[in-house]
């Protein structure tokens, strides 16, 4: 697999937006814990379905 800068940027990206979308919706640390909802769920679940289709995309035309 080649050094690609671009997709570790990405990946990190969007963990770091996991991170940060989980901490703030649960409160978790500094506040009440509350569950994580449908719709914050939903909106985990996009950006990360996204970066795998582009995974596997990029990897089957020989990019990655």
């Amino acid at each position: 697999m080649k050094s690609n800068r671009n997709l570790y940027i990405g990946l990190a990206l969007c963990l770091v937006m996991t991170c940060w979308v989980f901490f703030g919706s649960t409160g978790l640390g500094y506040t009440e814990y509350r569950p994580l909802r449908a719709r914050d769920m939903f909106g985990l679940a996009i950006p990360w379905i996204c970066v795998i289709t582009v995974l596997i995309r990029d990897r089957r035309k020989g990019i990655v």
